[in-house]
């Protein structure tokens, strides 16, 4: 499989292509925070959103493309405040039936290749849920270490889930 997926930047693709991915991967992942949906309720508000996020110094886009279709995003947004523009956030998902097959770690191995190579972004942040054990898996082989432990961060419905939050240097 991993063979046959290739790693593009975002600025080879339309926006629909990206909104349509990750709003099938929110959808179709428990472990997302944000309601898709209401945070973009249109197209349009997804447009906005990613081009001001592009438009930082370091931020960036990349696509899984397989089949010549997108099976998966990871973005890395740096910070908007001033001292902290050599940190970014990170945020990744892989459409559910190409799942556990390699593509994360592709896309989260390009994204840090990129980052070191453009050598703005030097801290790379992430939140995971502790109960999310491939994603937390796959963010210590590539070098996440936990910081924090954030008990009863999220919250659905009546029930709660610990967030962990883990950080990997870059330079």
């Amino acid at each position: 499989m991993q063979n046959q997926v290739t790693i593009k930047d975002f600025n080879n693709f339309e926006v629909g292509e990206l909104y349509a991915i990750m709003r099938h991967i929110y959808l179709t992942s428990g472990f997302m925070s944000d309601d898709f949906d209401e945070k973009f309720p249109s197209i349009g508000f997804f447009k906005t959103y990613f081009s001001n996020l592009l438009k930082r110094n370091g931020s960036f886009i990349l696509i899984a493309i397989f089949d010549d279709k997108p099976v998966g995003y990871i973005v890395l947004e740096t910070n908007a405040a001033t001292r902290l523009q050599h940190t970014a956030w990170l945020n990744m998902g892989v459409v559910d039936i190409f799942r556990g097959k390699g593509i994360g770690q592709q896309l989260l191995d390009a994204a840090i290749n990129k980052a070191f190579n453009d050598r703005k972004i030097e801290i790379v942040y992430l939140m995971v849920r502790s109960d999310h054990f491939g994603a937390v898996r796959l963010y210590k082989k590539a070098g996440f270490d936990q910081i924090a432990l954030l008990e009863k961060d999220t919250k659905i419905g009546d029930e709660y889930f610990d967030g962990i939050l883990m950080r990997k240097f870059i330079k």
